[in-house]
Parts: C-alpha cells; structure tokens; sequence
C-alpha cells in the first residue's frame, strides 16, 4: 500500500499548531529532517562562499588591525 502525502494548506498547519498541546508541539518539533544532498555545482557554490567569507573575515581584521 503505497501512501501519498496531500498538500498541507498554511491554514490548516497553523490550526494544527495551535491545537496542540505543549508536549505534542514539543515532539513534532524535535523530528529529525534528513540532510538533503548537493549536487556538483550546488557543492561547488557553497565552498565558493565560504571561501568568499574568510577571505573577507581577513580583509575586515585587515583593516582594523591597520586602522590603530
């Protein structure tokens, strides 16, 4: 039997938030969500910008190490 997921509505997932008790919102909440794999070109753009971030990280300590 194969089960097919039907599209939740933001209203109706908001009135199943509110509906919820504390401990049940808690146990949604704390569902584990798999990671998503990247492919190539999406991998290749990640580590584009966290080169792009160190390297600004170092021009920014640049300048105020300069600035004193």
């Amino acid at each position: 039997m194969t089960k097919n997921p039907e599209h939740v509505s933001d209203v109706d997932a908001g009135f199943v938030l509110q509906t919820l008790e504390h401990d049940q919102l808690v146990g949604v909440k704390r569902a584990a969500i798999p990671r998503r794999t990247l492919s190539g070109g999406e991998l290749l753009i990640v580590w584009a910008l966290r080169a792009y971030l160190v390297f600004m990280m170092a021009v920014v300590f640049w300048q105020a190490w300069t600035a004193r």
